[in-house]
């Protein structure tokens, strides 16, 4: 009896070893694949990047907005950056410059005085992941009076 349970704690400790070192040498071969979804100097609309001077604040954000949801018209007074994870967003930014972004689109949001705002468009709420390089204790959102713009209030 004292053999077989020396033999199977034997038994044991050596698949426990062989099983960590096989384990360890997959993560060590093991590579990250690294894909670059979006490279830019200028945003979808076409605004050109410039940052603003200051102590610099990297902010991500998740927003989930239902169907139907939309932002008040608003800029960014810096630039970012945003992936849709699921649904789909229609952004707007004159009458004959929109663009709609769905799951897997990634893209440079408008920056500087540029106003626009994005709808959840579709069957499903949207999910995006939007990174901002800010200027600490600066809003990484401003909210513009519509009036002063083409668009119309329809909500």
């Amino acid at each position: 009896m004292r053999r077989f349970l020396l033999i199977s704690l034997t038994v044991g400790l050596v698949f426990s070893i062989i099983g960590c070192s096989s384990k360890k040498n997959m993560s060590a071969n093991a590579k990250p694949v690294v894909e670059t979804l979006l490279s830019a100097t200028e945003s979808w609309s076409g605004d050109s990047y410039s940052y603003p001077k200051g102590q610099a604040q990297m902010t991500l954000l998740r927003i989930t907005a239902p169907v139907g949801f939309r932002t008040p018209v608003h800029t960014h007074p810096q630039p970012s950056v945003a992936y849709v994870v699921k649904g789909k967003l229609d952004c707007v930014v004159t009458e004959i410059n929109t663009k709609v972004f769905s799951a897997g689109d990634s893209f440079a949001t408008t920056s500087g005085e540029t106003p626009h705002y994005c709808e959840s468009i579709g069957n499903e709420p949207a999910v995006v992941f939007v990174a901002y390089a800010v200027v600490e204790g600066e809003p990484v959102t401003v909210p513009k009076n519509k009036k002063n713009y083409f668009f119309s209030d329809s909500s």
